[in-house]
């Protein structure tokens, strides 16, 4: 009979022996299994929703109209800024006001902006399902504005008071229709409170009536309010900043503010790491303790092994792979816990609403790599664990190990 069927043999007649050890390492595995699954998943939503979202990869250009040789927002600044290393796109801001009033809605004062497809408004409702891009005369407003439900609006084709250039310095009221198509969430304030949003096509024509020139001068004579610039990489941003403040602009980035969110993710990761280490301390103690006994227990049986005839490197043989086969079985048994443990996990996190966007609706798992070396590692250091007592009884002399210790 060779080693290895004789140490199937021997885990088979002996499995009681070795339960305890298969439990120690079934659990560590398990909850490893969980966590990397549970941290890995939440880790890589992060970096995709947030680090390398495209809030997180734009910059912010603004015109600084009081300050004198600020550079404007024109077209010839899109140009400019589209054309730097690394910019995928340039998406300008316009706002102008307009107002409404019917017998449900008493009156409101809106900012008509530009749809900045980096920086979206939240819609909470909509007249279709598919809002972006906004087709010419559509609108989203606030769900509320100036104390005013605006929710009525919704669907609704509406007729809005605009402003028309007459003379230096002076307007009159003009009239334009608009179809509501959303609401979303008056909270959004990232372009100022009131705020709604419209194609561009209606903000510029707006806007330039009521500075009194065509659309085409207006974007090429008095510019936008604001720019984002969308860079490929949330790595090239700084570098693509510095660019954009040495042309002259003034740019800023929400990446500045969220400078902790790297080592928020690097935490996670170093988290994942000493989870591993202690799972190898725990198969390598168990391992080790566990061979030492039962290399005690089975003394005589070695004896015997060595007096009929089996070397010393078959029976070190016997005795690691009895212990690879209770690290394999561990090890195996750990990860199909760990998979239940992580989708029990990740339901009840899923039930709180900060944590759900970033837990996948499917079953969570850890990576297929990190997976496979959680299982690789665990077998390895089981086996090294028993390297040394199983090295110990293998050199043992018949006649000494034949005796009753």
């Amino acid at each position: 009979m060779s080693a290895f069927a004789l140490s199937a043999a021997n885990v088979r007649s002996m499995w009681r022996r070795f339960v305890g050890l298969t439990a120690l390492i079934a659990i560590a595995v398990a909850l490893c299994t969980t966590a990397f699954a549970i941290s890995g998943n939440a880790e890589r939503a992060a970096h995709d929703r947030v680090q390398e979202g495209a809030a997180n990869r734009s910059i912010t250009v603004d015109r600084l109209a009081e300050r004198p040789g600020a550079k404007p927002l024109r077209d010839a600044a899109l140009g400019e800024l589209a054309a730097l290393p690394h910019v995928i796109s340039v998406q300008p801001r316009a706002q102008v006001s307009f107002g409404y009033k019917d017998a449900q809605v008493p009156g409101v004062l809106l900012y008509a902006t530009t749809v900045r497809p980096a920086q979206p408004p939240p819609v909470t409702r909509s007249a279709r399902d598919k809002l972006f891009p906004l087709q010419d005369g559509e609108i989203i407003v606030p769900a509320t504005a100036q104390d005013t439900s605006l929710a009525p609006l919704l669907g609704r084709t509406i007729t809005v008071q605009t402003t028309r250039a007459v003379a230096n310095g002076q307007g009159t009221g003009a009239e334009a229709r608009v179809r509501v198509v959303g609401l979303f969430d008056p909270g959004w304030q990232l372009d100022g409170p009131d705020a709604a949003y419209a194609d561009d096509a209606t903000v510029i024509r707006w806007a330039a009536a009521k500075a009194g020139v065509t659309p085409e001068q207006f974007t090429n004579s008095i510019g936008y309010d604001r720019i984002s610039v969308v860079v490929d990489s949330a790595g090239n941003v700084p570098d693509v900043l510095a660019r954009i403040q040495a042309a002259g602009y003034a740019g800023s980035t929400l990446q500045q503010e969220l400078n902790e969110l790297p080592g928020v993710l690097a935490l996670i990761r170093t988290t994942g790491k000493v989870l591993l280490v202690v799972l190898g301390v725990i198969a390598l103690v168990g391992a080790l303790v566990v061979t030492g006994a039962l290399a005690r227990q089975r003394v005589r049986e070695i004896g015997i092994l060595k007096a009929v005839g089996f070397r010393s490197r078959t029976i070190l043989t016997m005795l690691i792979t009895e212990m690879a086969m209770v690290g394999a079985a561990g090890a195996v048994a750990g990860g199909i816990l760990g998979a239940v443990g992580a989708a029990a996990a990740a339901a009840a996190f899923r039930s709180r609403t900060e944590l759900a966007p970033y837990l996948p609706s499917r079953l969570p798992l850890p990576a297929a790599d990190v997976l496979g070396a959680l299982l690789l590692i665990t077998l390895a250091v089981t086996v090294l664990g028993a390297w040394l007592p199983a090295h110990r009884a293998a050199r043992l002399a018949p006649s000494d190990a034949i005796k009753e210790w």
